[in-house]
């Protein structure tokens, strides 16, 4: 029995010491931070954490430990160029957003290239193809994909479950380095009544704290009425050389209860929408850092709400005082407490009559239609039951109505659908029609399935949209390289390539062989790097290049170089 004991412990600690092992740093230089793992952003949580390259690329890449290359990607949108490592621990790091791969990678990553003739490739090598030790060089840091600026996306993820997990569990020294804990701003707190709940307009009051350290209060009670829940606006410093960041938990507590509870430490790519239900970002004053909603809706079913009375949301009795006390923590486990009171005052009866407008039940799915729309919500697209509204509108600028869905404040966890009557456009130009979304002066393509006499689009938000047509092909042009050049001395022939819809199929040809084009949407650059491999040097060549859009509008650029 002794024995059995013991090797229960030793494989227990192992187990544990599996879950916690620690990793060297993707990147040589110190840590500093842009962004920290579950982050409450647009449509999700943050998966990783963002580390800072001081505004520059080409950092070297490190593994973190041993293991093999299991996963390639390479977008132009998206993480860009992308590494997945799977290690013997049970655990798969992700570097996202890098510029170049490195030695043995680069080289199969070019392999491909060229056998898909493809740019967005996607590969899944053998675990003896690119093995790796600690701390090799994979690649160089970089800006690729759908970055807003020169960093490393890092992530770790349970390899069987591919649930993604706090990465500062497996770095101790990003964790030393944090000795302040979180700051919180202000309270709000949200008056739930059915009226403006129903409709998406919830009233809020918020309050500027006191604070002594790490302890935060109010210099006088809240006074509310009814149904109330409180969000916080916070932010993190991880170092003093991070930007503002997320925290990873934070508590409520009602008179010493315990009332809810909100915790990333993981969490599944299904669950990355419920980040939505979470936002509060509500007003025109906000002052740019971090919120989290410490109440939630029916719908909102995010795996780290760890309790929850009544959703967070609370009751309150006239002339009843309740003491509060929220405590938030961040990822290095530093924590700060909010302490105030609430006093429960007398509801006024509301005079408010509730518009005539359809009851959309958040479990069921519901569709409206105009004259020239439908929209479908399927079940459990919304967090909770709203009034639902929709309009269509007309705009001198615009060719087609303009449909206005419900309110963009409202938040979605599933997709949407719109469908548009096509009987208004002309049969010769409904492959050239797609849905847009309107985006003050300019509109965001989403595109479109023609459906016998509709089209239909799937949407992440309510908002503005509207049909538009394109006939007009791309435009591509020379950044470096004049008409029939005599000389080309650099070693990378730049395009700036633009359309009204975006671009989808992009290809060069350097005498009459594919090349390839590296295509960044978000600079309109196409490149090719010329090399003396693949491209005979002291001599001319032909060159074409051949852009399509989302509407498949097709233009040629044709041009001769010496190199």
């Amino acid at each position: 029995m002794r024995f059995l004991g013991i090797t229960a412990f030793l494989l227990i600690t192992g187990f544990s010491f599996a879950q916690h092992q620690q990793f060297v740093s993707p990147l040589a230089i110190p840590a500093a931070f842009s962004g920290t793992f579950g982050e409450i952003r647009a449509d999700h949580f943050h998966s990783g954490v963002d580390l800072r390259t001081k505004g520059q690329v080409g950092y070297s890449i490190r593994a973190v430990e041993k293991g093999f290359v299991s996963r390639i990607k390479v977008s132009p949108v998206g993480f860009g160029k992308t590494i997945y490592i799977d290690h013997p621990n049970g655990k798969t790091t992700v570097y996202a957003h890098l510029s170049e791969f490195s030695g043995k990678i680069a080289d199969y990553v070019e392999r491909a290239h060229y056998q898909k003739q493809s740019f967005d490739i996607e590969l899944f090598p053998k675990p003896d193809e690119l093995p790796v030790s600690k701390g090799d060089v994979i690649g160089l840091s970089g800006n690729s994909g759908s970055s807003g600026g020169p960093h490393l996306h890092f992530e770790v993820r349970e390899t069987i479950s591919q649930q993604i997990i706090d990465p500062f569990e497996h770095f101790s020294s990003w964790k030393q380095t944090d000795n302040e804990p979180p700051t919180i701003n202000r309270l709000l707190v949200f008056e739930i009544d059915s009226a403006n709940y129903l409709q998406s307009n919830l009233t809020y009051k918020a309050y500027n704290l006191v604070k002594k350290g790490n302890s935060f209060t109010l210099t006088t009670p809240v006074y509310a009425a009814g149904r109330i829940g409180f969000a916080l606006d916070y932010y993190d410093n991880v170092n003093q050389n991070s930007f503002k960041s997320g925290i990873k938990k934070a508590e409520v507590r009602v008179n010493g209860l315990e009332t809810f509870t909100f915790q990333v430490d993981r969490f599944s790519f299904s669950e990355t929408r419920y980040a939505n239900g979470f936002n509060s970002i509500t007003d025109e004053n906000w002052n740019g850092y971090k919120a989290i909603r410490l109440w939630v809706d029916p719908n909102n079913k995010f795996s780290g709400i760890k309790f929850a009375i009544n959703r967070g949301i609370i009751d309150l009795v006239k002339d009843s005082t309740y003491t509060i006390g929220i405590t938030v923590w961040d990822h290095s486990n530093n924590s700060s407490r909010l302490t105030f009171t609430v006093v429960g005052i007398e509801k006024k009866p509301s005079i408010t009559q509730l518009p005539d407008l359809p009851y959309f039940k958040w479990y069921e799915e519901n569709s409206l239609e105009t004259e020239n729309y439908k929209v479908t919500l399927p079940k459990n697209s919304l967090f909770h039951d709203i009034l639902f509204q929709m309009t269509e509108t007309n705009m001198a600028s615009l060719p087609y109505p303009i449909v206005n869905i419900h309110n963009p404040k409202t938040k979605l966890f599933k997709k949407i659908y719109i469908e548009y009557n096509m009987k208004d456009i002309p049969q010769k130009m409904l492959d050239k029609t797609y849905i847009a979304k309107v985006n003050g002066n300019s509109n965001e393509y989403v595109g479109g399935e023609l459906l016998n006499t509709t089209l239909k689009a799937t949407c992440s938000s309510f908002g503005k949209y509207t049909v538009l047509v394109d006939t007009i092909p791309p435009s591509i042009t020379a950044l470096n390289l004049t008409s029939k050049a005599e000389n080309a001395q650099q070693a990378r022939l730049l395009f700036k390539v633009t359309d009204n819809a975006g671009i989808k199929t992009y290809n060069g040809y350097i005498d009459g062989i594919w090349v390839l084009f590296e295509w960044d949407p978000k600079t309109a650059l196409l490149s090719h790097k010329l090399s003396p491999v693949r491209t005979k040097q002291g001599s001319w060549h032909s060159l074409t290049i051949v852009v399509t859009d989302m509407l498949n509008n097709r233009s040629e650029y044709t041009n001769k170089f010496y190199w």
